[in-house]
């Protein structure tokens, strides 16, 4: 497979790869917003905290885990386009019914439908790069791809604040009255619709690597479990420890924004142009950081670069994030923000390349969803949870906000950073090959 011949042309595979990367940041966008809308929601509909981050989090995660292994499945078996398709369609008509929620079920219900949407788009669009480019060559589209979560974070707050401090009372729309924050949910849905009929007009592209495709047909989820096992010390300290990563990203998404509001005192419309600015640079530039890191690591004679992306990483989201949210005055909120997310992003390519390297292609869209599925059972479960769990039950003060982020990075930093430690020799072994 090294002969370039046998691979999409360079141009289309970038075209690809670049609306994949829209579909990631819209489908963050549709995800996110509601992270900067938490108090409006919370004041309008007469919610707590722990109601909100069950919202924010299982109300997102048990449609998301539950739809993505057999998505997973489905994109080893099926035409990969179209199983995106069915998913941004189904993530957008949830969106906008946020905008036609009058308490905390209907919210629950149309998050749990975002959730059952987004399911399909990691599995699809990682085994699809993985079509699109040579092994050596996919750390950096992947990193590329990578950018959409913050990216459409980045968006989500930027575009929000711009509508929060436009409309400040309720809104008619084909004969609903509806607040700001739902009128949000409905423009934010729109991109969605238009961009499911754009990717209509693609190809999959041809699976690489398949060496038997009549065998292929006949293997199930059974097949692909038997492969982890065989392998289950390396995927297990990769998955599990990066999940922790993931539970201080989904908590820093979900909280920050809030967090900055009630302790540094800044007004929503403020919280969402200036830490979206933030997010979008920061987060970005982490993601696209760490293969660089990576390849410099291993220029200078590291024997196992990747592997040392993930500790640096996870050493770094252990201490400062900590002493930030404890410490840092409002002069310096934006900087302290600034380092938290590029430390929390720096490995999340090198999570997505890694685990495509380990894996052969006919079980790359089950492992993905298999990813996913720990991800997010861990990080969506416990990342917005966490802080509301230490604000209302542990210290009783909404107030407590910046004590509760603290002991949530002082938890799961180190633990993140132990597993890869304790897990390192079989991890490195599976990054070594090259499927």
């Amino acid at each position: 497979m090294s002969d370039q011949s046998l691979w999409p042309n360079k141009k289309y595979a970038w075209f690809l790869t670049t609306l994949l990367l829209i579909t990631y940041t819209v489908s963050f966008i549709d995800r996110a917003m509601i992270n900067l809308l938490i108090d409006p929601i919370r004041d309008d509909l007469a919610l707590s905290d722990i109601q909100m981050g069950q919202i924010l989090g299982p109300g997102f995660m048990i449609s998301y885990i539950l739809f993505s292994l057999p998505v997973g499945r489905m994109v080893d078996k099926f035409n990969r386009i179209a199983v995106l398709i069915g998913g941004i369609l189904l993530w957008s008509i949830a969106t906008a019914a946020h905008g036609f929620s009058s308490d905390y079920y209907s919210l629950f219900v149309s998050r749990a439908g975002v959730g059952a949407g987004e399911a399909a788009v990691t599995p699809a669009s990682w085994s699809i790069i993985a079509d699109l480019f040579r092994p050596e060559e996919r750390a950096f589209p992947m990193s590329f791809y990578l950018m959409g979560p913050y990216i459409g974070q980045g968006l989500a707050l930027l575009f929000g604040g711009l509508i929060i401090q436009l409309y400040t009372v309720p809104i008619e729309f084909f004969g609903f009255t509806l607040e700001p924050w739902q009128m949000i949910f409905i423009l934010i849905a729109i991109p969605g619709f238009l961009l499911s009929f754009g990717l209509g007009f693609l190809s999959d592209p041809k699976r690489k690597g398949i060496i038997n495709k009549e065998k292929q047909k006949d293997e199930s989820f059974v097949d692909v479990i038997a492969y982890i096992k065989g392998k289950f010390s390396a995927y297990f300290t990769l998955m599990i420890a990066a999940s922790f990563i993931v539970v201080l990203l989904y908590t820093f998404q979900a909280w920050v924004p809030t967090y900055i509001a009630r302790v540094h005192g800044w007004e929503l419309s403020r919280v969402g142009y200036l830490f979206g600015i933030v997010t979008l640079i920061s987060g970005s530039l982490g993601v696209l950081s760490g293969p660089v890191l990576e390849r410099f690591l291993k220029k200078i004679g590291f024997k196992s670069p990747t592997h040392s992306v993930f500790l640096i990483s996870a050493s770094a989201v252990a201490i400062i994030p900590a002493l930030t949210f404890l410490f840092v005055t409002e002069q310096f909120v934006l900087p302290g923000m600034f380092v938290i997310s590029f430390f929390i992003t720096l490995p999340m390519a090198c999570f997505a390349s890694g685990l495509q390297k380990m894996t052969p292609q006919n079980y790359r869209g089950s492992v993905s969803g298999l990813y996913v599925f720990i991800m997010n059972i861990v990080g969506l479960s416990l990342g917005p949870t966490v802080v509301p769990f230490f604000t209302s039950v542990i210290f009783q003060s909404d107030m407590s906000i910046n004590l509760a982020l603290s002991y949530t990075f002082l938890i799961f930093g180190p633990l993140s950073f132990a597993i890869f430690f304790l897990g390192r020799k079989s991890l490195i072994t599976e990054l070594e090959s090259n499927n």
